[in-house]
């Protein structure tokens, strides 16, 4: 697989588990990916919330995108950072309809932006569950 197979893997499955860690512990939820390419992942939550609490901690994380029709994960590891770019918010509050009321109400300081960069991806199916894993550099 591509690195670019693999950005259009995740623009085809834009929900996947985020896994963070806090104090030895794991912390898994599903996010919705808001773009995908050669400059990273972006992803969006809100400023408090308890993942941004964590991955401000710690910004090394896991994302797991899953297609059941394919029955193929594809993992990435790597860190996140925060990406400062008020139109970006913007852009994410006005395409996210579901985040409107949210936004409206709170404005839009609300919404954290974070980018993956660099991670690396592997991918997973039943032809290769024995095999050595293969890794991708994004």
């Amino acid at each position: 697989m591509t690195k670019e197979q693999v950005f259009e893997f995740i623009r085809n499955n834009p929900v996947f588990a985020l896994a963070t860690a806090e104090d030895n512990k794991v912390h898994v939820r599903t996010i919705k990916v808001y773009r995908a390419d050669e400059r990273g992942i972006i992803f969006n939550t809100g400023e408090n919330k308890d993942v941004h609490r964590q991955l401000q901690a710690n910004p090394e994380v896991e994302l797991c995108f899953f297609n059941i029709e394919e029955e193929k994960h594809i993992r990435i590891t790597g860190s996140v950072e925060v990406v400062e770019d008020p139109s970006l918010k913007k852009e994410i509050g006005d395409d996210y309809h579901f985040l409107k009321k949210w936004v409206d109400s709170e404005g839009y300081d609300i919404l954290v932006v974070y980018c993956l960069q660099g991670g690396k991806a592997t991918t997973w199916t039943m032809e290769t569950n024995f095999k050595p894993k293969e890794y991708i550099q994004l």
